[in-house]
């Protein structure tokens, strides 16, 4: 069994509604999660937990030995500082907190498997609040992030996927329908040792590279709502992640 960690692509939404001098407020929990864990977890040879954002600080295996429970850890929609900021009020503790950082990016040199997949708080992310570009976790992705810019394409109009590698093990066998579209995804540049065999558009979509002992791939849209347009309702799209996931195991 591939064991896989699925972190992020939950929100809490709060809303204020006025009716002329009258305000209402409303919280939503929203769990966008749930169109990759329908898709991946009913895949065969496929382990699936998800960790919801606000549990990051609080939950995020943060020992080589708590990492070693998995064996694939995806990341989408989760900013730099939910990994990096202690949990809580802890300024006059010294040392703050545990290092969610350090060990992670250890896990994956020391053979596990990360996959970055897009949003709005992965690579630079919308305005730049991704932050991941220059943090300790770049040095093992096969990508590279503009620090402090906004890396979000946008095509309202819908942009295709072209398969440039169709022999490598996550793409062999499967073709992308020119009838399913993204609505963006975020630019990103490959590092030269990494490969490139999907875009969208001429730039990168899907990238893969090892790191010391580990795998890594970028995956620059949104694997849920919104940018993911209609891609997920793609018959092979729980086949793309099994791949994906099997891939950056090693077991491809």
């Amino acid at each position: 069994m591939t064991r896989v960690l699925y972190v992020g692509d939950t929100l809490v939404e709060t809303l204020i509604a006025a009716k002329g001098i009258d305000t209402f407020t409303h919280t939503y929990y929203r769990d966008s999660a749930r169109v990759l864990r329908e898709a991946l977890g009913p895949r065969p040879g496929i382990e699936l937990d998800h960790m919801p954002a606000a549990d990051i600080r609080t939950k995020f295996p943060n020992s080589a030995e708590a990492l070693s429970e998995y064996d694939v850890i995806i990341l989408s929609d989760v900013g730099y500082l939910n990994f990096k900021m202690p949990f809580g009020n802890r300024e006059q503790l010294v040392p703050m907190g545990p290092n969610l950082v350090t060990p992670f990016r250890q896990w994956v040199l020391d053979g596990g498997g990360l996959i970055m997949a897009g949003g709005w708080l992965t690579f630079s992310g919308i305005y730049g609040k991704g932050m991941w570009g220059g943090s300790p976790i770049e040095e093992v992705l096969p990508v590279i992030m503009k620090q402090g810019v906004d890396d979000l394409i946008d095509h309202p109009d819908g942009a295709t996927i072209q398969v440039t590698d169709p022999s490598h093990p996550i793409l062999a066998g499967i073709d992308i329908p020119q009838d399913r579209l993204i609505l963006g995804y975020n630019l990103v540049e490959p590092k030269p040792e990494s490969q490139v065999i999907a875009t969208s558009r001429q730039d990168p979509f899907l990238v893969v590279g090892s790191a010391g002992k580990g795998r890594s791939i970028a995956y620059t849209t949104d694997p849920v709502f919104h940018l993911c347009g209609n891609l997920h309702e793609w018959a092979d799209y729980g086949l793309l992640w099994e791949r994906m996931c099997k891939w950056a195991a090693g077991e491809i």
